[in-house]
C-alpha cells in the first residue's frame, strides 16, 4: 500500500492541440516579456513559470515548454537590442531653446532682489584661500 502513493505514474493525459498551442504561446510570451525587459527570474517570472510547468506536467509536455520559454527569452533579448540600435543612432537629441538674458537699467539694477546665485558683496574671500606669501619668493634686502 505504502508503495503505491509514491510510484510514478507510466502515463500522460492527452493533450489537445488548442491546449497545447494555449501553453506553448503563453511560456512563450513569458520568456519573452523575460528577455526583452530583463525581468529577474525570481519572483512574479518564477511563480508564473513553474505555474505553467506545474500544469503541462500532467500532460508530459514539460520539456518543450522549457525549450520555447528559452527560445521566446533569447529573441525577446534579441528584440531589444535591435531597438535599443535602430532607435540610439538615428534619433537626433532637440535642442534646447536658447535663453533669453533681459538687460537692466542702473536703475533698476540698484533696487532689483538679488538673484539665488548671487554672492552677497560683503562676503569677503577667506585668507587660508589666498597664495601663501612663502610661495613668493625671497624679498631683495638693500643694504646701507
Amino acid at each position: 500500500m505504502i508503495l503505491m502513493l509514491f510510484q510514478k505514474k507510466e502515463g500522460h493525459k492527452p493533450i489537445s492541440e488548442s491546449l497545447l498551442n494555449k501553453f506553448i504561446r503563453d511560456i512563450y510570451e513569458l520568456g519573452y516579456e523575460v528577455g526583452y525587459h530583463h525581468h529577474s527570474e525570481i519572483g512574479w517570472v518564477s511563480g508564473a513559470y513553474n505555474s505553467l510547468i506545474e500544469h503541462a506536467s500532467v500532460y508530459g509536455i514539460e520539456d518543450t515548454l522549457r525549450e520555447y520559454y528559452i527560445k521566446g527569452k533569447a529573441e525577446g533579448t534579441e528584440r531589444r537590442r535591435h531597438d535599443f540600435l535602430t532607435q540610439g543612432k538615428v534619433a537626433s537629441p532637440e535642442r534646447a531653446p536658447t535663453p533669453k538674458v533681459r538687460k537692466l537699467s542702473p536703475a533698476q539694477r540698484m533696487v532689483a532682489q538679488p538673484a539665488m546665485i548671487d554672492v552677497p558683496r560683503t562676503v569677503k574671500r577667506p585668507g587660508m584661500v589666498e597664495r601663501p606669501k612663502v610661495l613668493e619668493g625671497f624679498i631683495s634686502v638693500k643694504s646701507t
